[in-house]
């Protein structure tokens, strides 16, 4: 089966890897010119971490893993609020649990399809007709091939879900978020691994990378939806947050190249149903949950192991629709986890600060960790 990627993130790339050790041929294109380098750390754990292991890549990963440990959280003047220390909930997992750039995970998974997977970088799709035996597909260098299926793996603002389902209007819930990240050289030193500044309606959070740099992640309340063009990104990050402590003013103090970096609105993606034809959505373009769930990687990667899975095993139409019916109920109960969870990572209130202050890290030490870890687990899909 010919199987054709839109988009060369977490989701495609992983589908690519479990499509070719399952017989079948991949080809991915991707929009940017070459393998994407923006974004803030992802977490990988139990399903997806089972997933990674059965592809071989644990080790790949672990080594290039950030060791994020402890995490200091303070107020906007920069005075300690609360502290924990990620190896608590690390532990309550097993220790099947790492934290990594988006991009290192990228990285580790285009290695493995080396010579192996044509990735078109540079390409977009830009027609779709479904013929009932295979996708006709145009391309935005002016080509068409035939596939057996197109797999839309290109995010939340999805291209190729646009052309085939509608548009985005109809299928992004906005959180009444927005949030940023970028990377920068480390140029004031971290007495932790994770610094986070909290205030009403505001959180700004550094860490160390472990490369000489550092990696922002901004996150503000903003019922605005509309895009905001790159050369007022700085300026509006710098209305809400220029005040705050240098370690996190001087991170926009001279402008950040956008052109690497990430700004957009929070918005969860809810499609009634995620194959339309021969075309499938996977990862943010079916079920984008978030940053705010923390499983939104590991709920893509165990997505296109399970999709490539029933490929494997049924005829086109059956396996888009067992795919669905194994994945769906997880991604949806983690949407109104990750929903309720945005309350609590940005306060709107002084109680709300000061409850914060005192609920995550008792949630974050011995006992109460292990029933977080014992959540995590059962909100999450085995793969056996």
């Amino acid at each position: 089966m010919r199987i054709l990627i839109s988009g060369a993130g977490p989701a495609g790339l992983a589908l690519a890897n479990c499509l070719l050790d399952a017989g079948m041929a991949p080809v991915i294109v991707e929009k940017a010119p070459a393998l994407r380098t923006a974004g803030y750390a992802v977490g990988l754990h139990l399903g997806g971490w089972e997933v990674a292991e059965r592809l071989g890549l644990i080790d790949a990963l672990k080594a290039r893993a950030i060791s994020i440990q402890q995490a200091d959280y303070r107020d906007a003047r920069g005075r300690k609020l609360f502290s924990y220390n990620y190896r608590h909930l690390s532990a309550a997992c097993g220790e099947r649990m790492l934290m990594i750039l988006r991009d290192a995970l990228q990285e580790v998974l285009v290695e493995r399809l080396a010579g192996r997977v044509p990735i078109r970088y540079g390409t977009t799709i830009t027609a779709l007709a479904d013929k009932g035996e295979a996708v006709e597909v145009g391309f935005s260098d002016g080509s068409s091939e035939h596939f057996d299926l197109v797999v839309a793996a290109d995010g939340y603002r999805s291209g190729v879900r646009e052309l085939q389902f509608g548009p985005h209007s109809e299928f992004l819930k906005p959180l009444g978020y927005r949030s940023a990240a970028w990377r920068l050289p480390s140029s004031q030193a971290m007495d932790c691994d994770y610094a986070a500044f909290m205030d009403i309606d505001l959180q700004a959070g550094l860490y160390q990378v472990g490369d000489g740099t550092v990696s922002t992640l901004f996150c503000w309340r903003d019922e605005e939806i509309s895009r905001v063009p790159a050369e007022e990104r700085t300026a509006r990050i710098a209305s809400r947050f220029s005040h705050w402590p240098a370690l996190v003013s001087d991170t926009f103090r001279n402008g950040v190249d956008w052109s690497d970096g990430f700004f957009d609105t929070i918005c969860q993606v809810e499609v009634p149903q995620w194959s339309r034809g021969r075309v499938v959505l996977i990862g943010d373009a079916a079920h984008c949950m978030t940053f705010l769930s923390g499983q939104g990687t590991s709920t893509a990667v165990v997505g296109a192991y399970v999709l490539a899975a029933e490929l494997a095993s049924r005829p086109p139409a059956e396996a888009l629709a067992a795919y669905e019916a194994r994945l769906r109920p997880v991604a949806t109960r983690l949407q109104k986890q990750s929903e309720k969870i945005g309350g609590h990572y940005v306060p709107r209130s002084r109680f709300g600060l000061a409850v914060q202050s005192w609920v995550i890290p008792a949630l974050m030490r011995p006992p109460l960790v292990r029933l977080m870890a014992r959540k995590m687990e059962a909100s999450s899909l085995s793969i056996a």
